[in-house]
Parts: structure tokens; sequence; C-alpha cells
């Protein structure tokens, strides 16, 4: 992993924070995409302790914004430059029913349409020649949803925030997964994949707006 690349979006907490420990320790470039940098600092400072020859950095990100996401994708190309992984971790669950200023349903926008737009801003940024990831964190919630394709914002049908938690993961998996097979048809050195993290002990509620 050394001088290696990383952007981690949520490294301030929970699967983030422990995946930017990981990293950093293995020598990587860690790029903490957060939505609060003042929460970033806080974690920053703990990896610096914890090793004091990590290399990291902050770019602010809100993943459920479509203008954050191209602010930081136009940073991180300014400051960074090259990538070689790209964890999607960012994630709410389980909110009453919030908008994004685009309209679109939260949970959709942060845990799906957020990583989707990272992921297309950042693909052409990715080295070439030398294999690269891309990781969705995904959840075995997907297996209790179902995309409904005309209402995806819950305009016509009474919101439920576990289905729609579960709904957000249903497409998480499968931009996934076809990604994935667009990237191996093209000849592409980069592979995407999906990870379930299990039943983590994360405040992942308390970071949820109320």
């Amino acid at each position: 992993m050394t001088r290696r690349n990383f952007v981690i979006t949520g490294a301030n907490s929970g699967i983030g924070f422990e995946a930017a420990l990981h990293f950093a320790r293995g020598g990587a470039n860690v790029v903490m995409a957060c939505r609060s940098v003042d929460k970033a600092q806080s974690a920053q400072q703990q990896i610096q302790v914890a090793v004091p020859d990590a290399s990291t950095s902050i770019i602010q990100l809100d993943v459920s914004e479509l203008e954050s996401v191209q602010t930081f994708g136009r940073r991180f190309a300014e400051q960074v430059g090259e990538l070689d992984l790209l964890l999607n971790n960012a994630g709410i669950v389980a909110i009453p029913l919030s908008r994004n200023s685009a309209g679109h349903e939260l949970q959709l926008a942060t845990n799906y349409l957020g990583a989707f737009a990272l992921t297309g801003v950042l693909l052409p940024l990715f080295r070439n020649g030398t294999p690269a990831r891309i990781v969705n964190v995904g959840s075995l919630a997907h297996r209790f949803g179902k995309l409904n394709v005309d209402d995806l914002n819950w305009e016509k049908t009474d919101y439920d925030q576990w289905k729609a938690y579960a709904n957000s993961k249903v497409a998480t998996l499968s931009f996934t997964l076809e990604l994935n097979r667009r990237l191996h048809q093209s000849g592409s050195d980069i592979s995407a994949l999906a990870a379930h993290p299990g039943f983590a002990n994360t405040n992942i509620h308390r970071n949820s707006p109320a």
C-alpha cells in the first residue's frame, strides 16, 4: 500500500475510521472524505497518535449533494491527482423522511446516488496500469429491499425508513455488479466490489441526521 492513494468516505468514524487507520498503518496516503471537517480533524489526530508517520489529508465531502461531489473531485485532482482505491463507506440508516437539495430521498441520495456520482467523477483519475479497487459498503438489508423505479423518492408510497434503507442497498449492490462487469469488459485494471461488514457496532445511527 506504500505510496498508494486511497479515498475513504465517512472516514471520521466507524468502519471508515478503522479502514483509514488500517491503510495508514500500511503506508497508504489516505484521503479522508468527510462531511464534517471538525470531526475529520479529530479522527486524523487519533490516527496520527496511533501511526506517527501516517500520511493523511482531509477533503470535505457531503455525498448527498452533487455539487459537493463535483467540488471534491476537482480538489482531489488538484491536490492528489491519481487514485488507487475508492472506499464508498459513508452512509445513513433508518432516518425519518428527508430529502437533499435536489429533492431525492436522503437515504438513497447518501447511500447510493452519492457513491455513484463520486465513482463517476473519480473514475478518470485511477492510476493506469496497476490493479485498483472500488469498494462499496453494502448490507444484507438489501435482501429486504425492492426498488420501485416509478417511485424512488417515496412521493406516491407511504414512507418506511427501513425499507428505504434496504432499497438504497439494493441500488448499491446492483450498481457495483454492473460497474464491475463493464470495467472487466473494457479491459480495465479496476475491480468493483461490494462488502457487507456484518453487524458492526458503530455510531451510524448517531451520525444520521435527525
